[in-house]
């Protein structure tokens, strides 16, 4: 058995659950949390899915689960390297559940790297943009550098504060 991530159109994730759920098909996971509804009309809390246009599904092989999966409405395809279905580790979707069954509600975070060009959008540095840095203290930092001086200067930053530009 192993866990295979799936690409589903827009919105589609609970209506795929829901139909490989009736038609008896292999398990699911959809991690999501809650947020306030941005609609104007509607108030209060919604559940959204963490991986916008993904879920997860454990199959015993790829031959006939698979043609299941790939029938259901809104499937686009499992997600594939190099022509074959990448296996989502087993300690992933573990400790995906762990964290969206957890106290603290789990959020969408885009995926940072050192060097990355990014943007502050919280803190007292809001506005600021450059790269992305890890110091001595590996504490990261964002660096905004002035090429034609030769020169930069780096302020350090939370992650939570930074977006990719």
């Amino acid at each position: 058995m192993a866990w295979y991530a799936v690409h589903v159109r827009s919105n589609f994730e609970r209506q795929v659950v829901l139909f490989l759920r009736a038609r008896r098909g292999p398990e699911t996971f959809l991690p999501t949390y809650r947020t306030r509804s941005r609609r104007a009309d509607a108030t209060g809390l919604v559940e959204r899915p963490l991986f916008p246009g993904y879920l997860f599904v454990r199959l015993e092989t790829l031959d006939l689960p698979r043609v299941t999966v790939l029938q259901a409405p809104g499937v686009v395809r499992l997600v594939e390297f190099g022509g074959r279905a990448a296996v989502v580790e087993d300690d992933v979707v573990g400790s995906l559940r762990i964290i969206v069954a957890g106290p603290a509600e789990a959020r969408p975070h885009p995926l940072l790297h050192e060097g990355q060009f990014v943007r502050v959008v919280g803190g007292p540095f809001a506005g600021a943009a450059g790269r992305l840095d890890r110091g001595r203290g590996r504490k990261p930092r964002l660096v905004v550098t002035i090429d034609i001086l030769g020169r930069a200067a780096a302020v350090p930053v939370l992650l939570v504060d930074v977006e990719p530009a």
